[in-house]
């Protein structure tokens, strides 16, 4: 018994006396030590690094909307072909089912389209085409006769015409002011 005891001491005094025994990790400093830089306040007493951060750039207005306008002329090369089918006959000079009045409301003989709804036509043909939900009211010869790819064409147009308009890339253009 004599022998645990003094074991038993033996293993308590060395783990009391701060054994000299090296850690089998060696701790590392960190390269990059975090410090506080002051704040230097300027002239007039501000502390601007505690300040909120700078807001980003706004876009230059002249390219934002010579980029929708780009994405609209590309949305309207690709539903030309659909417009022409079904809806120059009535809304063009050279269609032959068109009439002035038709023309006054919309007129695609041109590109930007002209009438008095030129700026309203996003909403219009989806309108007419029964893009939005309703029933469609054109072409005037065959209602609902725009469905699938050619529709999904026009209403691609609309989307971007509208983005377009409500970019400013359309100032001046079609707003007039008439009875409807």
């Amino acid at each position: 018994m004599k022998t645990k005891t003094i074991l038993a001491l033996v293993v308590t005094m060395a783990a009391c006396s701060g054994s000299s025994a090296k850690p089998t990790t060696p701790i590392k400093s960190d390269p990059i030590p975090m410090t506080e830089n002051p704040s230097k306040p300027d002239a007039d007493g501000h502390d601007h690094e505690h300040t909120k951060p700078d807001e980003p750039a706004k876009p230059d207005p002249a390219k934002l909307k010579a980029e929708l306008l780009a994405a609209e002329t590309a949305a309207y090369e690709k539903a030309k072909p659909v417009f022409d089918k079904f809806c120059s006959k009535c809304h063009s000079k050279a269609g032959k089912l068109t009439g002035q009045k038709k023309r006054d409301h919309f007129d695609m003989t041109t590109y930007p389209f002209g009438g008095h709804h030129a700026m309203e036509l996003g909403k219009q043909i989806r309108t007419s085409l029964g893009i939005d939900g309703s029933k469609p009211t054109m072409p005037y010869d065959k209602k609902g006769a725009v469905q699938g790819e050619e529709l999904k064409l026009i209403a691609a147009w609309c989307d971007s015409f509208d983005a377009s308009h409500i970019g400013g890339a359309h100032d001046g253009h079609g707003d007039h002011e008439h009875d409807h």
